[in-house]
């Protein structure tokens, strides 16, 4: 994170985190007042850094962020009304409350947003993910209900939304896991070199410790202010942050290196905790022994086993088929390449690496005006005084050498939106885009003071002989060959005056008016 917006972030974060654990260990007495109001101020902080976040991400990869953003928001809403009901009206919340509605919800759409993120930073199957995801939610939900809720002394006395939120938890806490260790260990190998996924996924395991934090104090009947409670600002500061490294490049091209066995744990996951939840019920009731069950005990296993021999052939699948694609991407850059290398080739005089006359033509039409409204374009057509001589004297090797150095200082001369070109023989082109008469005057002057402090046209006691114009038309009045007849009557009258020069096609125009007086 190199920029001052990341700077300033991380700095607001740890001084949150150091006032909050200090105010908490400075006030024990006042840990819930504390709480409350570190809790609703770092709400708001990471808010405001995510929402900053989220303006550098295109739009196509915002969606993930805005869900983000409105878990931060709804734990807002969730810590504010806890701490009015706490700090100004005096109620004695008992856990769960109404705050844990909106604790509720912020849970929902993290966990959303944390799935449109995987999908976007990875090639899932939403369909298969999905599945696999409810039936661990499922039978996690069965485990906690079986084995913890039933046995806590209050539970049997909860309404149903209070029973709903307590089960919430330790349920949704599960997904988050599972997001963690897609972010974590996932195929792709960019998921882990990635510093924006590391502090995502810390902040998702920052919120499961948290959770659970929550859930064991709400066991015990202690809800109030403590030492772990900072640890949900903390997990939404990392979120935020990780907002930030919207343009962090990534080494998605390199392959995997994680460990086959991790994979396929991840998968068959939700596979074991359903058979482990069917051996707990069969336990519970004393079934262990009765052959329907282990019967069917076996018939889940077995369904496992062939689902991981699904999943080893899909992946030597998708092996194969990424092996392919790269070939091809690999194949396809070659083939860009060489398409580029060739319109290049097809474009350029071969000697003077200018453009050659079809590339000019071209260029004449990429400047026709859109519409009417006029625009203005310079152009000079050079010529090479008595390049024929030069042949014949020096040979045509030193030829080309005089065409190759008129070339380079045309170059070095004209600006870099200005179009350069060999015209035909020792005849090159200049257009101009946006040059008036004046500043189309001022380029023709330059190339020729520019050829005279050549050492190769020197040598050879080559000038230039330049013709200029330029002109504002719009698109009705927009023809190329019109402006080229002006650069050449203008050229004919600097090789009439002795070449060595330049003439522009305004001069001509006021002789000929001063003439028909």
């Amino acid at each position: 994170m190199n920029d001052n917006l990341a700077r300033r972030s991380v700095t607001v974060l740890v001084l949150l985190m150091a006032l909050f654990y200090g105010s908490l260990l400075l006030f024990p007495e006042s840990s819930g007042t504390v709480s409350n109001v570190f809790s609703v101020s770092g709400d708001l902080a990471t808010l405001v850094i995510l929402l900053l976040g989220i303006r550098r991400w295109p739009e196509r990869r915002r969606l993930a962020w805005k869900l983000f953003a409105v878990s931060f928001a709804l734990c807002l809403v969730g810590d504010v009304v806890w701490a009015v009901e706490e700090e100004v009206l005096g109620v004695d919340i008992e856990v769960p409350a109404l705050p844990d509605v909106f604790y509720l919800f912020s849970t929902m759409a993290c966990f959303f947003a944390l799935f449109r993120y995987i999908r976007d930073e990875m090639t899932i199957d939403l369909a298969t993910t999905g599945f696999d995801i409810l039936i661990s939610i499922v039978a996690t939900a069965g485990i906690f209900y079986n084995y913890v809720m039933l046995r806590l002394e209050n539970f049997q006395e909860m309404v149903f939304w209070r029973a709903a939120i307590m089960l919430s938890y330790p349920v949704t806490d599960v997904a988050y896991l599972m997001g963690f260790f897609t972010l974590v260990f996932g195929e792709e190998r960019h998921c882990r070199l990635s510093v924006r996924n590391y502090l995502l996924a810390g902040g998702i395991l920052l919120m499961f410790l948290a959770d659970q934090s929550y859930l064991i104090q709400s066991i015990v009947g202690d809800v109030a202010g403590g030492l772990l409670d900072p640890v949900w600002s903390l997990s939404f500061g990392l979120i935020a942050l990780a907002s930030l490294r919207a343009s962090e490049e990534t080494a998605a091209e390199e392959e995997s290196g994680d460990p086959l066995w991790l994979v396929y744990l991840r998968m068959l996951l939700p596979y074991f905790l359903t058979i482990v939840i069917l051996v707990m019920v069969g336990t519970q009731y004393g079934l262990v022994t009765s052959p329907f069950f282990i019967g069917s005990v076996l018939l889940l296993a077995l369904l496992s086993i062939r689902q991981l021999l699904v999943l080893f052939k899909n992946r030597r699948l998708l092996m194969v088929i990424s092996e392919n694609e790269k070939e091809l991407h690999r194949k396809n850059a070659e083939l860009q390449r060489l398409n580029k290398h060739f319109m290049t080739e097809s474009e350029t005089d071969f000697l003077t690496k200018l453009l050659n006359r079809r590339a000019v033509d071209q260029a004449f039409e990429r400047l026709t005006p859109l519409d009417d409204e006029p625009e203005t374009l310079g152009l000079l057509l050079i010529d090479v005084d008595y390049f024929k001589k030069v042949n014949d004297t020096f040979g045509h090797q030193r030829g080309d050498d005089v065409l190759v150095a008129v070339a380079d200082t045309i170059s070095a001369t004209i600006r870099g939106s200005d179009i350069g070109g060999r015209f035909g023989g020792d005849e090159f082109i200049v257009l101009l885009p946006g040059a008036n008469m004046g500043a189309a005057e001022v380029v023709a002057r330059r190339l020729t003071e520019a050829a005279k402090r050549n050492k190769t046209l020197a040598e050879t006691q080559v000038t230039l002989s330049i013709g200029g114009t330029s002109w504002s038309v719009g698109k009705r009045d927009y023809h190329a060959e019109e402006l080229l007849q002006q650069a050449d009557d203008a050229l004919y009258r600097a090789k009439e005056a002795g070449r060595d020069c330049y003439r522009m096609f305004s001069e001509i125009s006021e002789n000929k008016a001063e003439q028909e007086k």
